[in-house]
């Protein structure tokens, strides 16, 4: 999967001798980490922390899971937004969901509808608590357990409405960026998995989009608005 054109590796300018000279940067794993906007790099540490804090067998993975009954009871209220941390343990499933959260997750925080400090982060955390919701309704009493991967497709989703006509390369195919996700849908039941997480993500993201762009230039009113 790659977006058509294929952006160009980084510059570093060095002059000698009053003559300015281009030299390509180094693309290392470290460049590429250090290049990540912010939110995106800390996201991206906090899911491969625990992923393998689960691993090693240091992290009860069923401290993080969503339970409603234990956020309600108990007041695990950490649950909320430690759903999203955790993928599964290390599998090609794992890198499927980190390579979209890490690709989709910077383009759509470099976004101009983000240019503000803090517009991203609250993004984040309103489509956290909306999955929250709408999973208890679609699985009462406790809401679905794991909620990273439709996290990942609520970012995907919401990047598909802002970069409609972008071109993507999926599978040899040329498709736009507002039929990507229902391409993913459409390959997970190829595959035989379910599609009920993407489904899941692809609500929250549509309820904020709805909420924050048409409602404004519709009916003119602000409905969601970064605090401060």
């Amino acid at each position: 999967l790659k977006l058509i054109p294929a952006q160009a590796h980084p510059l570093q300018q060095c002059r000698a001798g009053g003559a300015a000279r281009q030299l390509p940067m180094e693309n290392t794993p470290e460049q590429w980490y250090k290049n990540l906007p912010i939110l995106t790099r800390v996201g991206l540490t906090v899911i491969f922390g625990v992923t393998v804090l689960v691993q090693l067998e240091i992290l009860n993975p069923m401290l993080l899971t969503l339970n409603w009954p234990l956020v309600l009871n108990k007041l695990q209220v950490w649950r909320l937004l430690t759903s999203v941390c955790f993928f599964g343990t290390f599998s090609f499933q794992f890198l499927f969901q980190l390579y979209f959260f890490c690709s989709f997750s910077s383009k759509l925080e470099q976004n101009e509808i983000f240019s503000q400090p803090g517009d991203y982060l609250f993004f984040l955390l309103v489509q956290i608590l909306m999955l929250d919701v709408i999973s208890l309704v679609l699985s009462w009493p406790t809401g679905f357990p794991l909620l990273g991967p439709s996290l990942v497709f609520a970012i995907l989703y919401y990047w598909s409405r802002r970069e409609p006509y972008a071109t993507l390369n999926f599978f040899s195919f040329t498709i736009k960026g507002y039929q990507f996700p229902f391409a993913l849908c459409f390959f997970q039941m190829l595959i035989g998995g379910s599609i009920w997480g993407d489904l899941l993500g692809l609500a929250s993201g549509h309820i904020y989009y709805f909420l924050k762009e048409v409602v404004p230039a519709e009916y003119g009113h602000t409905l969601i608005k970064t605090p401060g």
